[in-house]
């Protein structure tokens, strides 16, 4: 038996399907707008998943590529002042040479240990370079400053002799990778008595006193330039690592962002097309409802 059709009900399937048109044309909208297919997770729990895994596996590559960042920071900090302390190095020790012929007086002697000392300090500010506050020769440790400027202790606490190593700075480039950053102020500069700094006052001195011996310093200088190169060769290397580790990283975030996309991205084109069609149909569906679903003073009684 066929039910009976109302101008009630009319109205009410009228009302119920412009209500859907809307409903999708809203949720067009919000994809166009946010570029989202996936505004709620609830909607879809297995792609919400995927999304979701896609965008933590993202962070954490975000993270490595910020990690990376700071790692060359340190590389490009580091490397320019081993490489002035190695120029002051052979200076210093071109005017040992020039000190050992003999043939200067007390006064040009004086002159050439004053232009030694100052070489020292040239190079003590090399020891002392800091980034963002830091000192980048001093290991792990706090302070601003790797190296005392009247003892020449040092505040190094590197240690990699012992298991597990100590004092080494270290980030995360890539899933399971640390890499070392920093070097060691001890290995290239020494420490106190032992140190570049007190080998080169006692320098300064003999020069000064005439002591013949001076010359036997070239070989103490030669040994703390091949520190200071192998230092900067050490650099080169992890130099090289970042390079490859960056690219790494470029493309895994390239590949994951576009998993995402795949999982949860809109075409603009489509969706705008789409979104025309509804609102085509939707203002065709007002304006036939308006002709179809009409008042009468009868539904005003009811």
């Amino acid at each position: 038996m066929l039910g009976r059709v109302t101008q009630r009900s009319i109205a009410t399937n009228a009302l119920t399907n412009l209500q859907n048109t809307q409903t999708r044309m809203a949720k067009l909208q919000e994809q166009i707008t946010s570029g989202n297919s996936l505004p709620k997770g609830s909607e879809d729990s297995v792609r919400a998943a995927a999304a979701l895994r896609l965008n933590d596996q993202i962070a954490v590559n975000t993270e490595n590529g910020r990690n990376l960042d700071e790692a060359r920071a340190w590389m490009v900090t580091q490397e320019p002042a081993l490489e002035s302390t190695t120029k002051a190095l052979q200076k210093v020790r071109e005017l040992t040479v020039r000190a050992s012929n003999g043939t200067f007086d007390a006064t040009a002697r004086k002159a050439i240990a004053a232009e030694i000392t100052a070489l020292k300090e040239t190079i003590l500010g090399d020891a002392n370079t800091q980034y963002q506050g830091r000192a980048v020769f001093a290991g792990t440790s706090a302070g601003t400053v790797a190296y005392d400027a009247t003892t020449y202790a040092s505040n190094d606490d590197t240690n990699t002799t012992v298991t597990p190593a100590v004092g080494v700075v270290t980030r995360t480039v890539s899933p399971g990778v640390h890499m070392q950053v920093n070097i060691s102020g001890n290995s290239v500069y020494g420490s106190g008595n032992d140190s570049l700094f007190a080998e080169l006052d006692t320098l300064a001195q003999k020069i000064t006193d005439g002591d013949p011996t001076a010359a036997a310093s070239l070989s103490t200088i030669d040994g703390r330039i091949t520190k200071a190169t192998n230092a900067m060769a050490t650099i080169g290397a992890r130099t090289n690592q970042l390079d490859h580790a960056e690219e790494v990283n470029a493309n895994q975030l390239a590949y994951l962002e576009a998993q995402l996309n795949d999982v949860q991205g809109v075409d603009p084109a489509k969706a705008y097309v789409e979104f025309t069609q509804q609102n085509v149909a939707y203002q065709a569906a007002l304006q036939v409802t308006a002709k179809t679903v009409q008042t009468s003073l009868l539904d005003f009684l009811r």
